[in-house]
């Protein structure tokens, strides 16, 4: 009690009982959990206490050396040598260290002058040959001619860094810019895209226009040759532009210019981490990222910049130790022990990549037998990214696998014209109106086609810009067909009729060049589907016969009815007029037909006959919610009071109540009486029904 008044009483804070050990023995514990960040803090507590505690300054140099702050570390082992020098531990983690800062000369001469204090155990031994190593790395002969082998790249880097120093001085405002907003177009607009074409087909196209007019081509070079200004050495050039050409030298490069040389560099030093590193690198310019959490957007900013920050300064350790032109150098003159390795580590790739690939083809044809086709849309995807992913060195019958994936999805496409007999004619016509992307009013649940593409969400756009960017690369005439049917589906589901029709246009030509009329009958369908959304019934028609004549000249009766009943169906169709007078016309005359007696008949069709005398825009349907009075105040009321819509709240007719004493029941039901007799009856009736 006495200590703690006199410390209160001269304002020093009281410490905790064995603070003088409390810290550093907290920081030991938490560096074996290997959470060296929050270690250092019990340490930095530790010797701020006790600032000539040996074990804590070797603990917090232990410390920062696996926290990668090897100056930090350097500096404890030295103030712990000042209290003594002779400390063969503290002189083992001062050469360790000095070794892992890349000091690899004063490593060298510090582990050789301990070796003869202590040769066993052999850390010093060891020591000094690692920092040999790293030497001879370096500067000996095992690094090859880093200038000679690599002298494009230096070369390069040199004219480079010599044209950014010619540059003249360009202040920067102390101001800063604001962004411009970016102005995202209107994706919704009515505005027609042009198609993809194929960069092999643009590059034909291209190349004969070229040379349809060589003299007119010939005049304009010459005069664009004489109106050219010459550059000047500030004016914007490309890289190629800054280099001059190449001279001549006796000597082929070990490593040419390489487009994703940091990416390279980085698979070298970190093997499978450097996906790590690319992952925190690109963290922060992902779009999860942000979020209305602002503290936890925060919090994981700062981690992957902490994170990426280790990462490379990792790889740049291990790339001090071991150059890349060393790496590339032992590539280029190993032993044939090696080759033989890659050898076999790349016949275990190509196995792997066979039995993967063997296994999808596997479940897509079991899929296609099945009649499972949206699980074989689903896997001729999978192994179509499958094989983008693997290169041909890899992967050497990617063509083959490609071949089978573009017939078994023509295929799968076209099992689905068929009917199914089982089913009745109704349900065989609902599937076609659904192939044909007419309105159902309600789905048959027995038919396996409809159920197997209901419910599944399709990023559509997405999609486009995928098989868009493939359609670019195609060169192959069975990808291009499949490309463009594809194409032309998407855009059907998005409403772009237009660039749909384009695209299956496109697929029919170059089926018929290649003689496969199972693409060209996919594709008539869905010019079919087109022209139907487009109420173009004759387009439809015509369509429909010719895949009809193309079903017959292949054989196929399965088909020929399917296309049958195709037409059938267009036939049948009733475009979406529903304010025309003919649908209008067909349903006053099923209302009629469906009343029972023929009094209710001729009562219904004397009443539409009245309504058919009404302006167009008041010409509607029987509605309830209207009540009909006699006197003129009723229908003034009524109308005053009439509801916009058709929920039940309308009081029943007097003929419909319950009986009552009173006069006004008896006149309630003399007045619904002289209305019935005027027809009025009928509306009567249908409104007591929908308000019950």
């Amino acid at each position: 009690m006495a200590t703690a008044a006199v410390a209160a009483a001269f304002g020093k804070k009281e410490e905790v009982y064995g603070f003088q050990t409390l810290y550093r023995e907290l920081g030991y514990y938490i560096s074996r959990l290997e959470q060296y960040e929050r270690a250092l803090k019990f340490f930095d507590q530790a010797i701020e206490k006790t600032p000539n505690d040996r074990r804590a300054l070797m603990g917090r140099a232990w410390a920062r050396s696996k926290a990668c702050k090897y100056e930090g570390a350097l500096d404890d082992i030295r103030t712990a040598l000042n209290l003594d020098p002779d400390d063969l531990v503290m002189l083992a983690h001062k050469a360790l260290n000095t070794y892992l800062n890349c000091e690899f000369e004063d490593g060298l001469v510090q582990n050789t002058r301990l070796i003869p204090k202590r040769k066993k155990p052999d850390y010093f031994q060891m020591g000094a040959m690692h920092c040999a190593d790293a030497i001879e790395n370096c500067l000996g002969e095992r690094a090859g001619r880093p200038l000679r082998d690599h002298y494009l790249i230096i070369r390069r880097l040199a004219w480079k860094k010599n044209f950014e120093e010619q540059k003249r001085f360009q202040p920067k405002s102390k101001y800063k810019k604001k962004k411009k907003k970016k102005v995202i177009p209107d994706t919704r607009a009515s505005t027609v895209k042009d198609p993809i074409v194929p960069l092999k087909s643009a590059r034909n196209i291209q190349s004969l226009t070229s040379g349809m007019f060589p003299s007119t081509m010939s005049y304009n070079d010459a005069a664009f040759e004489q109106l050219s200004i010459r550059d000047s050495i500030y004016s914007a050039k490309s890289e190629h532009n800054i280099v001059p050409p190449r001279i001549q030298f006796p000597y082929r490069p070990l490593q040419r210019y390489t487009s994703n040389i940091q990416n390279y560099m980085a698979e070298k030093y970190l093997d499978t981490l450097y996906k790590d590193k690319l992952f925190l690198k690109n963290l922060p310019k992902e779009p999860g990222v942000a979020c209305p959490n602002e503290a936890g957007t925060e919090k994981i900013l700062l981690l992957a910049k902490t994170g990426y920050k280790t990462v490379k300064y990792k790889q740049e350790l291990l790339r001090a130790r071991r150059p890349f032109y060393f790496i590339k150098y032992q590539e280029a003159t190993s032993s044939g022990a090696l080759k033989v390795r890659q050898e076999q580590q790349l016949n275990k790739l190509r196995v792997t990549a066979k039995k993967d690939a063997d296994l999808i083809v596997v479940k897509m044809r079991e899929a296609l037998e099945e009649k499972n086709w949206r699980l074989v849309l689903e896997l001729a995807e999978k192994l179509k990214s499958y094989c983008d992913l693997k290169s041909k060195k890899i992967l050497p019958e990617r063509e083959k696998y490609m071949d089978v994936l573009y017939d078994t999805v023509c295929q799968a496409h076209f099992d689905l014209k068929r009917l199914n007999k089982e089913q009745l004619e109704w349900d065989q016509e609902k599937r076609i109106y659904k192939m044909l992307g007419l309105h159902l009013s309600r789905e048959p649940s027995t038919d396996s086609v409809i159920e197997q593409f209901k419910g599944v969400f399709i990023d559509w756009k997405k999609q486009i810009n995928i098989y868009g960017e493939r359609l670019r690369n195609a060169s192959i005439p069975k990808e291009m067909c499949w490309l463009y049917h594809e194409l032309s589906r998407f855009h059907t589901e998005l409403k772009q009729y237009e660039l749909a029709r384009v695209y299956a246009r496109k697929c029919i030509n170059e089926a018929k060049r290649i003689e496969n009329n199972q693409w060209v009958i996919n594709s008539l369908l869905l010019v079919m589907r087109i022209n139907i959304a487009q109420h173009s019934k004759n387009d439809a028609k015509s369509d429909a016969l010719e895949a009809l004549e193309l079903a017959t000249t292949m054989g196929d009766s399965d088909l020929i009815a399917f296309l049958t009943k195709c037409r059938e169906v267009i036939d049948k169709v009733a475009f979406d007029e529903k304010l025309g007078p003919k649908v209008l016309m067909q349903r006053e005359q099923k209302i009629v037909e469906m009343m029972a007696g023929d009094k209710m008949k001729d009562e219904a069709a004397h009443l539409f006959r009245m309504m058919s005398a009404m302006p167009a825009a008041r010409r509607m349907s029987v509605m309830p919610g209207i009540r009909i009075t006699d006197d003129e105040d009723g229908d003034k009321k009524a109308m005053a009071s009439r509801k916009q819509s058709i929920m039940p709240g309308v009081q029943k007719p007097a003929e419909f109540q319950m009986p009552t004493a009173g006069p006004k029941q008896k006149k309630g039901a003399g007045a619904a009486a002289g209305a019935s007799s005027k027809g009025v009856g009928f509306v009567e009736l249908i409104k007591y029904h929908i308000d019950d």
